[in-house]
């Protein structure tokens, strides 16, 4: 568990359908256990997340003004939210997405997969 607020290990090694389970995640190693530990540390990690974002200034970034946090942490957030993570279950997370989400120096390095098809897989839905 990742505790600096400057960095968010997203756990997904083992949860299927992504394909980065598939290839990082050895065969023997895909299974249900591995993806319920990996959910589990995922939501741990998200809740740590939602509650340090609760102590932040509303509509902040990270550390006050935009800095080098927001710029390593929001990857991360953006791969979350892709990938359907409810809004409804983390807000404060939802939120601190949308406040960088239009910056015109992420809108420029968006992927360009990700604007003909802003939505991933849904496997975060019930997280």
């Amino acid at each position: 568990m990742c505790k600096c607020p400057y960095q968010l290990p997203v756990c997904f090694g083992g949860l299927d359908p992504l394909p980065a389970g598939k290839w990082f995640v050895p065969e023997e190693e895909r299974h249900d256990s591995a993806v319920k530990r990996n959910r589990k540390a995922l939501t741990t990690e998200l809740k740590l997340w939602e509650d340090y974002l609760e102590k932040v200034a509303a509509g902040s970034y990270l550390v006050g003004a935009f800095s080098l946090a927001d710029v390593i942490v929001f990857p991360n957030i953006a791969y979350a939210f892709r990938f359907a993570l409810s809004v409804g279950c983390y807000p404060k997370l939802a939120k601190y997405y949308s406040l960088l989400k239009d910056r015109p120096s992420i809108k420029g390095s968006w992927p360009p997969h990700w604007l003909a098809s802003p939505q991933g897989f849904d496997i975060l839905k019930d997280l």
